[in-house]
């Protein structure tokens, strides 16, 4: 054995290590075994082909681009001699190997070569090379080889299907667990009776039985990507990963989301895209996405399939895509490939009528966090129902938040609520010791968030439940800024 077939061989085995782990499907193993094969001297093109229930052959896995019509046409031989290693010609009959694979074809007319993938003593399916060894290898010793790789490839499939098998009844189990922990945060959208709420109560059902990729609408700071990670919850995909990018801009976003080919000198690897396979993607400000990468999730939208950046090989996916936008929504083209599941979610301003309740929950929360449990006099209820909450509940939050804090008794009255969201009427007047105080601690407050998140306003304003136009009057009333910065970015 040389020193190339000998490192085959060892990468191969390697994969084994993988197929104990049940979160990764038989496809996936079946692609990291050709991760590890690529870059063999004569390896161009390959698929792993596999019976299914009905008796049908199935491509599971494809490197570079085979002629599938010609692969498949292979698999029509059921008879006697079906699990027979062979070398496959081009408009001619296939030459069947010896019982050690021993077989005089010229390399030039060998197109493919093919070894039989058997389970339990039975023919299960086909693994096809062109090649594997290079021009200075023999045909025989090719085929030799492929016939091993077949072996790994039974064996690979026999213990995913075992490790499958063991975690079922902790998949269900988990699966329960889930769902439970999705209802403890499911009062953002279940507390209250408002008509928008149970709107969004039958989308949000409704797009949890859908396997559709899922469009979420709505002003920033309704609580979009609370509800993505609870439809993926209370979805069939609860099982596998759940991950969350923001688009908007960064660096090396292509290779976040896609992931990079060894080519590209750093390493490669996978991106969120395969790192979540079977379960949700949320892409969040999917508005602001590049059109260039708008471009390559309609390819895998419409196709199922996608190239890692610098890279060729077409790779199966079937992570679910969900996008965080606005009311105006995505970009057309996108929409178009997407046939999304549509959840508007509503602003706080248009279920009036579940403030009472959020903040019950809120204030719980608050409690839990640091141990103060704080009650709302009816005369600030009142008045925190009428206010807009241009920020939705990232604002209410954060208000509550800064109550926990700010507030001199553990029953909050309309004089502990901030000025600026109570109507001009219901101010209260405020002594100008008492004043100078709330001006000293706001302004520290402001300052410690931006320079937690680096000065930059939109991070910031949402940690504090702000919105960009009230962070910026905090930041010019205070003249806030840091030494040799002509402006805070936003």
């Amino acid at each position: 054995m040389d020193a190339t077939t000998f490192a085959t061989l060892r990468r191969a085995l390697n994969c084994l290590n993988l197929a104990p782990d049940a979160g990764r499907g038989l496809d996936a193993l079946l692609a990291s075994l050709f991760d590890a094969l690529d870059g063999l001297p004569g390896l161009q093109n390959a698929a792993i082909v596999l019976i299914d229930a009905e008796d049908r052959p199935t491509i599971r896995a494809r490197l570079g681009a085979p002629d599938i019509a010609f692969i498949l046409s292979a698999t029509l031989d059921r008879g006697p001699e079906a699990e027979r290693a062979r070398v496959l010609r081009p408009q001619a009959a296939p030459v069947l190997a010896d019982a050690d694979c021993g077989i005089a074809v010229p390399r030039e007319q060998a197109a493919m070569l093919a070894a039989p993938v058997r389970l339990d003593g039975k023919g299960a399916g086909w693994l096809f090379v062109d090649g594997l060894l290079g021009p200075d290898a023999s045909v025989t010793e090719d085929l030799q080889l492929t016939v091993l790789l077949a072996d790994v490839v039974a064996r690979l499939t026999a213990l995913a299907a075992t490790a499958a098998a063991r975690s079922l009844d902790m998949a269900r189990e988990v699966a329960f667990l889930r769902s439970k922990v999705s209802l403890r945060y499911r009062h953002i959208f279940s507390d209250g009776q408002s008509p928008a709420l149970e709107t969004l109560r039958m989308e949000t059902d409704r797009a949890a039985l859908s396997d559709a990729p899922l469009l979420l609408l709505g002003e920033p700071g309704t609580g979009r990507s609370v509800l993505a990670r609870l439809i993926h919850e209370l979805s069939p995909r609860a099982l596998r990963p759940f991950a969350s990018l923001d688009v908007s801009g960064g660096d090396q976003l292509a290779l976040r989301l896609f992931g990079g080919s060894p080519s590209l000198g750093t390493g490669g690897g996978p991106g969120l895209l395969e790192e979540t396979d079977g379960g949700t993607l949320l892409l969040e400000e999917a508005h602001c996405l590049p059109p260039d990468m708008a471009e390559r999730l309609v390819q895998y939208l419409k196709t199922g399939s996608f190239t890692r950046v610098g890279g060729g090989r077409a790779r199966q996916c079937a992570t679910r895509l969900a996008f965080k936008a606005p009311p105006q929504g995505i970009a057309p083209e996108l929409a178009a490939a997407a046939h999304a599941v549509v959840v508007h979610v509503p602003p706080l301003r248009q279920r009036r009528e579940d403030i009472a309740a959020l903040f019950d929950q809120l204030l719980s929360v608050e409690a839990g966090r640091t141990g103060r449990r704080l009650t709302l006099t009816s005369k600030a209820l009142k008045a925190l129902e009428v206010y807009d909450w241009p920020g939705n509940i990232r604002e209410m939050e954060g208000m509550v938040s800064r109550l926990a804090i700010t507030a001199p008794e553990d029953r909050v009255d309309i004089a502990d609520i901030p000025p600026e969201i109570l109507a001009e009427g219901e101010r209260p007047p405020v002594l100008p010791e008492d004043a100078a105080e709330l001006r000293d601690m706001e302004r520290q407050q402001v300052l410690n968030a931006l320079e937690r998140h680096g000065w930059v306003q939109s991070r910031a304003a949402r940690e504090l439940g702000l919105t960009l136009r009230q962070i910026g009057y905090r930041i010019r009333k205070y003249g806030l800024g840091r030494e040799g910065d002509d402006e805070i970015g936003e």
